[in-house]
């Protein structure tokens, strides 16, 4: 069992560097970046982890571009893997995209992770230009288009959004066949792009049970696609506090998938998601600044990342 966690989003060049130092010194598998470029001035109602569909978040959030962040990132680490989770592959030309993750994965030695989804905030979408009912044609088509990059000598791709051949594409990612793709989402239709492209299921603010209670039709997507169910692995990402700690929960609202509970209780959860065939879990911490998150991170490697690496 393997553990990540969520990158705070807080745009402290120093912070930073020293969370996902710290991170690797204690052993974490890796650390993953969040994707959003603007946010709606009035809110909106289409978050999918919430019941009013409101996002946690106030307007003037201020995230950190996803792939300029990494590469910062990258530069202050040696051994902890890199990622997205997930970024929303519509936003960005594919070609570019795959330039920029096969770029950090060769300046890495081969730590990257690709996390991918199709987004779900409208407004976004029409201020990029993007149109919003085509997000799920447009990911599976640059998730094709990825791969072709990245594997190909000559690449050539011929869809509906886009018209490849003609060109070379180097430097290949260090990692071989290619970046391992993440795909995020609780949807049946993310379960079937998981089958079809993906290395991992990564889907968030999701319970135990729910991961569980999906993992059949899984694995028989995954056959069909004429693929092994066992090279999919499975990643669930949730908020965690615990209330043993002398911390107090920072401000935001609960989704149905957070861990709160004492060190014991997040240790017995960690035992269940294994038993349940989970195999990665990612953590974003509910305190308040990167002063606590660091505390939050040293109890989670003291008490709970013996225990999952124990489980294997």
């Amino acid at each position: 069992m393997e553990i990540g966690l969520s990158i705070p989003r807080i745009p402290d060049a120093p912070g930073l560097r020293n969370f996902v130092q710290r991170a690797e010194e204690l052993g974490f598998e890796c650390v993953l970046a969040g994707d959003h470029l603007v946010l709606p001035t009035h809110g909106t109602d289409q978050y999918p982890y919430t019941t009013d569909g409101s996002f946690q978040r106030p307007a003037d959030e201020p995230f950190l571009e996803t792939m300029t962040l990494l590469g910062f990132l990258a530069a202050c680490t040696n051994t902890i893997k890199l990622g997205s989770t997930v970024i929303i592959v519509p936003y960005r030309n594919p070609v570019v995209q795959a330039k920029m993750f096969a770029s950090l994965d060769v300046l890495t030695g081969g730590r990257m992770i690709c996390g991918v989804g199709v987004g779900w905030l409208e407004k976004e979408f029409e201020i990029l230009g993007v149109p919003y009912a085509e997000r799920g044609p447009m990911t599976d088509e640059y998730l094709e288009i990825f791969k072709v990059l990245w594997t190909q000598p000559e690449p050539e791709y011929h869809g509906k959004f886009y018209q490849i051949d003609g060109i070379q594409f180097y430097p290949k990612p260090v990692q071989e066949p290619h970046l391992p793709i993440w795909v995020g989402g609780h949807t049946r239709r993310a379960l079937r792009r998981t089958a079809k492209y993906g290395d991992c299921w990564h889907t968030t603010r999701q319970t135990p049970d729910f991961v569980a209670q999906n993992l059949p039709y899984l694995r028989r997507e995954i056959e069909k696609a004429g693929r092994d169910p066992s090279s999919v692995s499975i990643s669930l990402k949730r908020s965690l506090h615990f209330t043993d700690i002398g911390l107090g929960e920072g401000a935001g609202s609960r989704t149905g998938g957070s861990v709160i509970g004492t060190t014991q209780e997040v240790i017995d959860d960690v035992h269940y998601c294994r038993e349940l065939g989970i195999d990665q879990l990612t953590y974003d911490f509910r305190v308040d600044g990167l002063d606590q998150c660091v505390l939050v991170m040293e109890h989670l490697a003291d008490r709970v990342l013996p225990v999952a690496r124990r489980l294997g």
